[in-house]
């Protein structure tokens, strides 16, 4: 069995389902799937508490509004930071993704439990092959132990299949270089604020974090390294003073490099294209644009307007945050610098400008790189 839609969404994440959605808002004829609805992502859960109206999408799945941050230093410096302008909403992942599936369903995207196998053409319209749970979708069932394939043609795909795309394989394109995640949801922790662990003993070139949920905390902790990543874990446990039952979730984050967008009619969101703010390793809200702005260059049938309002939104705050992050977090004692730095008002201002509230105005980004250009020269 084939089916036909003009656009085929490979992922229901935060950018996949946002791409249906704004794909069906423009009349496109839109199919998206993914190969398990019911898959939670190991993930903190906070976004920006503008995301909401920013993207016209309900707010049924925010479980704690959090005005604070408290960020410790290596050696144990405290910085207490007060949010204004907006704050950090924690959402649980599974009701949040289940929310904007149904917002781009009832937009009129067709959803499908089905897992992307691979591409049988690649021209002027593209045909994937999936495997769907359901058997009765399929005219053929295929052979034994391959499920039930069915192809899809389509005139544009989005890859939102996440850091470990299926569907960037299928195309030969190498996954982002990533580091790992050991996270755990703690119910009998209590945290008000969203919490952020510098130190290299359990968190090099990374942080370790506790951030508030609806019951409990999340924790976690990331490094570039693979191997023993264990070991940080219980030292970071150790250093905060957590209770543990030792359910971890590993998880692997993306770098971003800017240099993936689309091949041609296939399109690149969120973690697949590694989309990803550099230094604080904020997904959710990058992921949800991309997939906006993917959808709108397909609506136009202008490809390229793809990189281009990529690049002119956020190209210039990701590279500098790319180097920010390859500067002070080369060592705990280049990580005490930026603790210093964000003891003034002025420079924890404009940092809270550009990652919290998303000031894209190009003085704003200017300020900011003026407090860093000595560091960056």
């Amino acid at each position: 069995m084939t089916l036909r839609a003009e656009a085929l969404v490979v992922g229901g994440g935060p950018a996949g389902s946002t791409a249906a959605r704004f794909l069906a808002l423009s009349g496109i004829e839109t199919l998206l799937v993914d190969r398990n609805f019911s898959f939670v992502k190991p993930c903190g859960g906070g976004v920006p508490s503008f995301l909401f109206s920013e993207m016209d999408i309900p707010e049924d799945s925010v479980r704690k509004r959090v005005d604070k941050i408290k960020a410790v230093s290596p050696k144990g410096d405290v910085l207490d930071i007060k949010l204004e302008g907006a704050s950090i909403d924690i959402v649980e992942r599974g009701s949040f993704d289940r929310s904007l599936r149904a917002e781009a369903e009832r937009r009129g995207a067709r959803l499908i439990e089905a897992e992307f196998n691979r591409f049988s053409d690649v021209g002027k319209t593209v045909t994937a092959e999936v495997s769907v749970q359901s058997p009765e979708l399929c005219g053929d069932t295929s052979s034994a132990g391959t499920g039930n394939v069915m192809k899809v043609r389509a005139d544009y795909v989005i890859a939102a299949d996440g850091v470990n795309s299926r569907v960037r394989a299928a195309l030969g394109i190498k996954p982002p270089p990533s580091f790992i995640t050991l996270s755990e949801k703690i119910k009998a922790e209590m945290a008000d604020a969203c919490e952020f662990w510098f130190g290299a003993s359990h968190a090099p070139r990374c942080y370790s974090w506790v951030f508030p949920q609806g019951e409990g905390v999340s924790a976690g902790t990331g490094s570039f390294v693979h191997r023993g990543i264990g070991d940080l874990w219980r030292r970071f446990v150790e250093r905060r003073g957590l209770s543990t039952d030792g359910s971890v979730r590993g998880y692997k984050i993306p770098l971003w490099r800017g240099d993936l967008y689309n091949r041609g009619r296939i399109f690149f969101a969120g973690d697949a294209a590694g989309h990803v703010m550099p230094l604080t390793f904020e997904g959710i809200y990058y992921a949800m644009k991309s997939g906006e702005m993917a959808a709108r260059a397909i609506a136009a049938g202008k490809s390229g307007e793809y990189k281009k309002a990529w690049e002119k939104a956020f190209g210039r705050r990701f590279s500098l945050m790319r180097r920010l992050w390859a500067y002070f977090m080369k060592g705990d004692n280049r990580v005490e610098k930026i603790f210093e730095l964000h003891r003034s008002p002025e420079v924890l201002q404009a940092s809270m400008g550009i990652w919290l509230r998303k000031d894209l105005r190009r003085g704003s980004l200017l300020s900011y790189i003026n407090i860093f250009r000595r560091f960056l020269s």
